[in-house]
């Protein structure tokens, strides 16, 4: 168990939370990936070797992680979220709004949100100077080009009552949204479509380490979970077979 302090750090908290609803042989392990956490360096190697092992490997609908560093990477500050962590995250985030699945091919992650109604693409930039809002702009003009041609392909503009109109979306930079300091792109970008999904404000003042420790602590806790009790979501359960006829 973490030993109690007068200071508690969000993730202490959220993992003493987390033990008091697990079985006492599960407390260590999940202690030892807090006590990782909790550090503060940004090596690459946190682990001494063969101790980075997660067997069986956390299985999360759309990959599987096998490696405690992907938590490392997730919680620590300053670490570059790679594919596997946005894939994951929005994985889930799409059971509460949709999401377009692009994948990285730059050092920067933003975050693109669709109005079809305004007939608008929302830019959201957690770097925004002069030469990255261009480059991100421009990165979504092939989006705002191409998708009128596939609504109207598919009758999309139909099925929303609007005249099929092929002229590209406009491209709208979102002003006023907390900078990241550090390689914490990944971090805002998720954080920045939760809070549209759950149709709140994004807050000028953020806490990226608050939203990290978050978001490791409810990724191992569910992945615990999906050993230890058998929980999946929906999506991630095996289909379920034809019902019988009792007649």
């Amino acid at each position: 168990m973490l030993e109690k302090s007068e200071t508690k750090t969000p993730v202490a908290v959220a993992v003493e939370e987390m033990l008091s609803g697990l079985p006492a042989e599960e407390e260590e392990e999940v202690s030892a990936v807090a006590a990782v956490v909790e550090r503060r360096h940004d090596k690459e190697k946190v682990y001494l070797k063969g101790k980075d092992k997660i067997v069986p490997p956390f299985r999360f609908g759309v990959e599987d992680v096998a490696t405690k560093m992907w938590f490392h990477k997730l919680a620590y500050p300053g670490q570059c979220l790679t594919n596997s962590h946005l894939d994951i995250i929005f994985y889930y985030l799409r059971k509460k709004g949709k999401y377009a699945k692009e994948p990285k091919t730059e050092s920067h992650w933003i975050l693109g949100r669709l109005n079809i109604e305004e007939r608008r693409m929302y830019m959201y930039n957690s770097l925004s100077t002069a030469m990255k809002d261009s480059a991100a702009i421009k990165a979504c003009q092939p989006f705002a080009v191409l998708l009128p041609h596939f609504f109207a392909l598919f009758d999309e503009f139909k099925k929303e009552n609007k005249p099929v109109c092929l002229d590209p979306f406009e491209v709208v930079k979102v002003d006023g949204l907390p900078q990241q300091t550090s390689n914490d792109c990944g971090c805002f970008v998720a954080s920045f479509a939760e809070y549209f999904i759950d149709m709140k404000l994004i807050p000028p003042i953020f806490d990226v380490e608050k939203h990290r420790d978050r978001l490791a602590v409810l990724f191992y806790k569910y992945a615990r979970m999906k050993e230890v009790e058998f929980i999946d979501s929906e999506d991630e359960a095996p289909p379920k077979g034809p019902k019988k006829n009792l007649s």
